[in-house]
């Protein structure tokens, strides 16, 4: 059996790293169910770049997770999802009116095109684009939302 990918963004990485946030709890739950149950942890230089507009490289657990460079392959479908995305918000099909819509395209298609089981976010209003996108090009990844709890998400039963 192949290991499970895991494709985290920058808004988990902030809320892991940030001991005051609200759901840092969540994100450490999942950070930990991620490494014991030996998943590939996956980051794009896109979200660690995000991630040091206030953050310090230093600070992300780089040890372990993979980092991945942005390719050609995903450029690619970023263009194709960004193309359904931007028409979508144009004929007010989607709502958001985020700049960081772009990026948040990227991180779906090169999650797509790295062929992960997961992509993980504490972003509620990523979500919209993700659900458009499953819908219109077929994303074959689950969106795991860290408000949920590990358990939930995961169909885990603890006693």
């Amino acid at each position: 059996m192949s290991m499970k990918k895991v494709f985290i963004d920058t808004n988990f990485l902030i809320k892991l790293l940030n001991n005051q946030d609200s759901i840092h709890d969540n994100a450490k739950k999942y950070f930990k169910y991620f490494l014991d149950n030996q998943m590939v942890v996956l980051v794009s230089a896109i979200a660690i770049g995000e991630y040091c507009v206030k953050g310090e490289i230093t600070e992300l657990p780089l040890k372990n997770i993979q980092t991945l460079n942005f390719n050609v392959f995903h450029a690619v479908k970023a263009g194709a999802c960004g193309a359904i995305a931007f028409n979508a918000r144009k004929i007010k099909e989607i709502s958001t009116n985020r700049v960081v819509i772009t990026n948040d395209i990227k991180l779906f298609a090169q999650a797509e095109i790295e062929k992960v089981d997961y992509y993980v976010t504490g972003d509620k209003n990523s979500r919209e684009v993700f659900d458009l996108l499953r819908r219109d090009t077929g994303l074959s990844y689950q969106f795991i939302d860290i408000y949920d709890s590990v358990e939930d998400s995961f169909g885990l039963l603890f006693l």
